[in-house]
């Protein structure tokens, strides 16, 4: 509360977006140690930052962070370091989340330490303690793309204390996902769906070699992260609303900028609109004859389990 309080008293983002943000940074990154027993295991080699597997979904204010921290101008930042990126959420069909994500290998990282570590994502910030105060630790241990986790070996145990500031820093990325979602795209989170282009799909799987056969789909039904995610970045987001994305981020270079994206992530009002269709009703496009078709659906496995 305290730092909430401080956050506060500082003028508004329209008068001073920079100090506001520093502000917000900073109690970010308070809480990021505040009451935590966990330290990463000195002989790890940081394969979370290496695995391109991984993929690590970034904020606006993550972007506005690293840009800060490097003095570089924003659009550099993203177009370095960040890109439009494809998120599974979990899901086991053809649904898609788009968001900004993190370049992998992580850029930031040198000799194992990460070069912007006060102002990194907060997703890098919530790993691995989320996954106790989600309760999924134990299934996320037992997985095979987290075999070379020494994080993961062992339990991690959270105080009463340290897991009411994972819930505070739970809802800040609540938050700053979902307005980054809707300065970028003008909605809430968007969703591709891919079912209808499997044909397409399958063939430039079917194109993989080198190192990438061993990604080649065993069925009808397994394409590659990475073929979806070329897909997308070739064909799909050229088209509305992704294709406004690059000149958005321009826009966060000038302080008129910031502080237009800052008072969205003030917006209580804003924020409860964008959560109050959870996944009942959701955006969600289809790519078909080179254009996007936009529905509202439910995420409900009724309605996207299997095509």
């Amino acid at each position: 509360m305290e730092d909430q309080r401080k956050i506060a008293s500082i003028s508004a983002p329209a008068e001073n977006p920079r100090q506001w943000l520093t502000a917000y940074l900073h109690t970010r990154a308070h809480l990021a140690s505040c009451e935590s027993d966990f330290q990463c295991d000195p002989a790890c080699t940081r394969p979370g930052c290496r695995n391109q597997d991984l993929q690590v979904q970034a904020s606006v204010v993550d972007l506005l962070g690293a840009a800060m921290h490097l003095g570089e101008p924003v659009s550099a930042i993203y177009r370095r370091y960040y890109s439009l990126g494809l998120f599974t959420e979990e899901r086991e069909d053809w649904l898609r989340m788009v968001a900004l994500k993190l370049q992998k290998p992580c850029p930031f990282l040198a000799n194992d330490l990460c070069g912007i570590y006060p102002v990194r994502p907060l997703p890098c910030i919530l790993f691995p303690e989320y996954l106790v105060w989600q309760g999924t630790f134990a299934a996320n241990a037992g997985k095979d793309h987290f075999r070379d986790y020494l994080c993961l070996k062992q339990p991690i145990l959270l105080s009463p204390e340290r897991a009411k500031v994972m819930g505070k820093l739970m809802r800040m990325w609540e938050r700053e996902s979902l307005i980054s979602s809707f300065y970028l795209f003008n909605h809430g989170p968007c969703r591709l769906d891919f079912g209808n282009l499997t044909g397409e799909l399958l063939q430039a799987a079917a194109g993989l070699s080198g190192a990438a056969s061993a990604e080649r789909p065993e069925t009808g039904r397994s394409i590659p992260h990475q073929v979806l995610e070329r897909f997308f970045l070739e064909h799909i987001a050229k088209c509305p609303p992704f294709a406004g994305v690059s000149d958005k981020i321009d826009y966060l270079h000038n302080l008129e900028g910031q502080a237009r994206f800052l008072q969205l992530l003030q917006d209580d009002l804003l924020l409860r609109k964008l959560k109050r269709g959870g996944d009942d009703r959701v955006l969600v496009f289809r790519f078909a004859k080179g254009k996007l078709q936009a529905k509202k659906r439910s995420l409900s496995p009724a309605a996207y389990k299997n095509y």
